[in-house]
Order: structure tokens, then C-alpha cells, then sequence
């Protein structure tokens, strides 16, 4: 809640691979972490806030909920009428709270993962891993697969990238994995583990 509640969207956000679903109540999230909320997209996101709160302006999460929706992001929220900073006594009331909890399990394989990140820090989600970046400039994958071992990439800010697809389902372990990245297409032997780098203003195969 408040802080914590801006740190659980920074948790979830920054390694959304970890985690089933997140609620944050009230919260107050850090610098930065509006440019990760497109991390979310297999993470849902429950929010709460009193219409009232004088310390974190009830702003901020309708905020957080219209740039999730249009994210295409599962996420609800709720607001408290008349209610000021202690909207934790409404949200944790009778462990309601939990009860949304326990609808989600963790996704393990999504067949699309959006990561976004301006750190080796928090290079990873899902089977996706940053290889190259400049820190403290916003760097950004859209990886998807659009039939078993053909993938879709959009790579922004990126030198290279590893596909760690090792007991993934729309892998076959037959073939070549052919991977379409920024619009060229490429082909790989269909491995667990596949690494891209940048190199002479396209993408190759390699570290």
C-alpha cells in the first residue's frame, strides 16, 4: 500500500516472469516505472484507491488504468468514494484481496511476451534475456509466436537478445526455428536456447 504499493508495481513490473498477478493499493510507483506497464500484459493488475486520498492524488491509478487497458492488459480497479489515504481497510477487508489472488496461477509459457527495461539488472521475463543494451536508455522486445517454431520480434534499443525456449509447447525440436526480427526474416536451428545480435544494421544468429 502507498509506497508499497508503487514497489509491488516495480517488482511486478521489472520481473513480471516471477509473478502470478499483482495488487497494489494506492500506490505511489517510483520514477521509471510507467514505461515498463506494457510488462504487464501476462501479469493481471487489480488496483485500489479512495476517491479522497489526500496523500497519493486518486489520480495516479486512473491513470495506471487507462495506459494498462490500452496496453491490452487484464486489469481491474476500484475506487472508494469519500475514502482518503486508508483504502488498505477497505481492500484487505474480509482477505477479499486474497480471494482475487487465487484465480491466477503463474504463466510459465506465454506465447507473447512485451519486456521493456533500461538495466542488466532486470534483463529477463519469461523466456526472453537482454544480451545487449545501453543502461539508462529504454530498451524493449515484443516477441510472439505466431505458429509452432515461427516467431514474430519487434527489437527496440537492443544489441542482442537470447530465446530461452527450453519447455516451451510451440517448440519443435524438428526443423529450423525461423524468426521474423524488425521485419527480416531469419532462420536458426530449432534449439532450446537461440541467441540474436545486431550487426551491420540488421540481425544475425549469435552472442
Amino acid at each position: 500500500l502507498s509506497m508499497g504499493g508503487g514497489g509491488a508495481l516495480w517488482l511486478g513490473l521489472t520481473r513480471p516472469g516471477l509473478w502470478a498477478a499483482i495488487a497494489s493499493v494506492c500506490p505511489s510507483p517510483p520514477e521509471g516505472a510507467a514505461g515498463l506497464a506494457a510488462n504487464a500484459l501476462n501479469v493481471p493488475v487489480h488496483l485500489f484507491h479512495g476517491e479522497k486520498d489526500p496523500a497519493v492524488s486518486v489520480e495516479v491509478s486512473r491513470q495506471w488504468q487507462r495506459n494498462l487497458l490500452r496496453l491490452g492488459v487484464n486489469v481491474e480497479y476500484i475506487e472508494y468514494p469519500g475514502v482518503r489515504h486508508n483504502s488498505w481497510d477497505l481492500a484487505y477487508r474480509d482477505a477479499a484481496i486474497f480471494d482475487w489472488f487465487s484465480k491466477f496461477r503463474r504463466e510459465r509459457f506465454p506465447e507473447r511476451v512485451r519486456f521493456a527495461s533500461t538495466a542488466y539488472k532486470y534483463n529477463s521475463a519469461y523466456w526472453v534475456e537482454f544480451d545487449g543494451l545501453t543502461p539508462g536508455a529504454p530498451a524493449s522486445i515484443d516477441a510472439r509466436f505466431t505458429a509452432v517454431n515461427h516467431l514474430e520480434v519487434t527489437a527496440l534499443g537492443l544489441d542482442g537478445f537470447t530465446l530461452n525456449l527450453a519447455g516451451h509447447p510451440k517448440l519443435s525440436r524438428t526443423g529450423t526455428l525461423a524468426v521474423s526480427i524488425n521485419g527480416s526474416a531469419l532462420k536458426a536451428p530449432a534449439r532450446q536456447t537461440v541467441s540474436f545480435v545486431r550487426a551491420g544494421g540488421g540481425w544475425k544468429p549469435g552472442r
